[in-house]
């Protein structure tokens, strides 16, 4: 992915690209859900032109998307930072780590996903092109801190296996220089 590719373009244009790809989505789930059992080509054929429609727009905007998506973990990019290396240097147990993460991140999703739905706001924010696929290291953690738990018969992983993949997102989260 190239996200200065995407700054080149007019921000309301953006915008207004990813509300109507959604709108074309709306219009598919409609149709589709009161005509998916027709046999009219005129129905089929019109479902099938706003698909490639809808597929052709969000690939337009594909990567806008994703900055939409990163924008508030990249806002909570030292909270992030800071709270993983405190634990991978153990000045954080697995316990006290797991919430210190795992709520901001979902917390953080919740916002991403309004955020792409919240065509006024998008242009109230300063995205950064350095964020893209920020969010997708944090987010890629929670099953991994769902997962764990102390009694290691309810656990999914191992206190070193999750310590091995802490430790690997870290080194991830350095490619983004922190500030």
């Amino acid at each position: 992915m190239n996200a200065f590719k995407i700054f080149q373009k007019n921000r309301q244009q953006l915008i207004e690209s990813l509300e109507f790809s959604s709108f074309l989505c709306d219009i598919i789930i409609s149709f589709g859900v009161n005509y998916r059992k027709t046999k009219n080509p005129s129905i089929k054929f019109f479902l099938k032109v706003v698909s490639w429609w809808r597929d052709w727009e969000f690939e337009q905007v594909r990567e806008y998307q994703q900055l939409l998506m990163d924008y508030p973990y990249w806002e909570s990019r030292q909270y992030y930072y800071q709270k993983i290396q405190k634990f991978v240097n153990d000045e954080l147990s697995i316990v006290d780590f797991i919430p210190e993460i795992l709520y901001p991140s979902l917390s953080d999703k919740r916002e991403g996903s309004d955020l792409i739905e919240d065509f006024q706001r998008q242009s109230s924010i300063e995205l950064n092109p350095k964020s893209l696929g920020f969010s997708k290291i944090i987010s890629n953690l929670t099953p991994l801190l769902e997962g764990f738990d102390e009694d290691p018969e309810e656990s999914f992983f191992t206190e070193t296996e999750f310590r091995e993949m802490i430790e690997a997102a870290a080194i991830k989260l350095e490619k983004y220089s922190i500030e």
